[in-house]
């Protein structure tokens, strides 16, 4: 036998039970949320970024001239000093043209010497000729002479003085023909030289570009080498890391090849990328990788300092309306708490204005709103380093 109306107040049990689970769910449940109490710790402060091995001085060694490589000292990987010859071009026609020049310089100079010798001779001439001719003009003044006599005597200092002039003349021409001629030799020399390439500076070649019997124009790499006092890691930065950092700063590198050395800040970069907000900041190695790869790919911890404050994890940290801050459980709500960071370490972040020691900090604040009820479970001290 049904009872009438059953199936309508089961219903209506069931509509009142999803009411009242609703009413529980909007008004009453308090859903758990992890939370840690804000201690005071010491922040060993660190920076991190990728990089890659670079030289601060790379040189690209190339001939001054056109040349065919007939020999090479030096190979990839070698590492030489400033003047230790590296290549030669064939210089055979050069040689031949600087002994051409050489030639003409030795012509030159005799011609020079001849003719300081005809002027010096023609010097004397004249000398002689302006004796006579004023020993003939104290004996004309009597009449001891004839006057054709003492016009004899005239001419000759005359054709003596236009010699010494002719000769003086000449010498002044054979000399720009020496200074020509020497000119020409230095120039031929000079490129005889360039045959010659040698290293520019103490270093490390890291690639060889040319072969022997190569025909190399002016410029043309034959070899680059790098400083081997200047190698470090150029290393990339946000923007937002860069306050810390300071010349003279320890850091930890890391290559791609698993290889760790230590090294140190030596130059910020002051121009940052507009695209990517990062900062070059160039890490000394105190001691170079062996071998050298230049272009390897590393990664820097950069030290900063150590820093004793509250502090909390970096996922704890959040934005809103352009201000840095936390949500903290306060008596049972979500507040938005606006807090000015010190030093990190990767994990956690000093605190140093905005949080106080035992304040309840939610660890992971993604799709909690400020005002929303909650119930916090403190996490333990093992989980907040987390």
């Amino acid at each position: 036998m049904k009872l009438p109306g059953g199936k309508k107040a089961i219903g209506t049990g069931i509509g009142i039970l999803i009411i009242m689970l609703l009413g529980y769910r909007l008004f009453w449940y308090k859903p758990p949320v992890p939370v840690i109490a804000v201690k005071q710790v010491e922040i060993h402060g660190t920076v991190h970024g990728p990089g890659t091995v670079q030289c601060k001085v790379p040189v690209t060694v190339s001939p001054k001239i056109t040349g065919i490589l007939e020999k090479l000292y030096a190979d990839q990987g070698d590492r030489v000093q400033k003047g230790q010859l590296l290549a030669e071009l064939d210089a055979m026609e050069l040689k031949a043209r600087a002994a051409a020049a050489q030639a003409a310089k030795s012509r030159a100079r005799r011609d020079l010497a001849r003719a300081q010798a005809d002027l010096v001779k023609a010097q004397a001439n004249l000398g002689l000729a302006q004796s006579n001719y004023r020993r003939d003009l104290e004996v004309f003044k009597p009449g001891y002479i004839s006057q054709a006599s003492f016009d004899t005597t005239k001419a000759q200092l005359r054709v003596a003085e236009s010699e010494v002039a002719a000769f003086q003349a000449a010498v002044a021409a054979v000399q720009a023909s020496v200074k020509q001629a020497e000119s020409e030799t230095h120039a031929a020399e000079a490129l005889h030289g360039y045959t010659r390439i040698v290293a520019p500076m103490d270093g490390l070649i890291t690639v060889r570009k040319a072969e022997v019997g190569t025909t190399v124009p002016p410029g043309s790499p034959i070899f680059q080498m790098v400083d081997l006092d200047h190698i470090w890691v150029a290393a990339w930065i946000d923007q937002g890391q860069i306050a810390p950092i300071r010349p003279g700063q320890k850091a930890a590198i890391r290559l791609r090849s698993g290889r760790q050395y230590q090294g140190q800040v030596v130059r910020l970069n002051a121009e940052a990328d507009t695209v990517t907000r990062e900062l070059e900041v160039d890490v000394k190695f105190e001691k170079l990788p062996e071998p050298l790869v230049i272009g390897e790919e590393a990664e820097v911890d950069i030290d900063t300092g150590r820093q004793t404050a509250p502090a909390v994890p970096l996922s704890a940290i959040m934005n809103k309306n352009g201000h840095k801050g936390v949500l903290v459980a306060d008596k049972g709500l979500v507040r938005f708490q606006k807090i000015t960071l010190g030093l990190h370490d990767g994990k956690q972040t000093a605190v140093l204005t905005g949080l106080k020691e035992e304040e309840l900090v939610i660890v992971n604040p993604i799709g909690m709103t400020p005002g929303k009820k909650i119930r916090a479970e403190l996490q333990p001290v093992a989980s907040q380093s987390n």
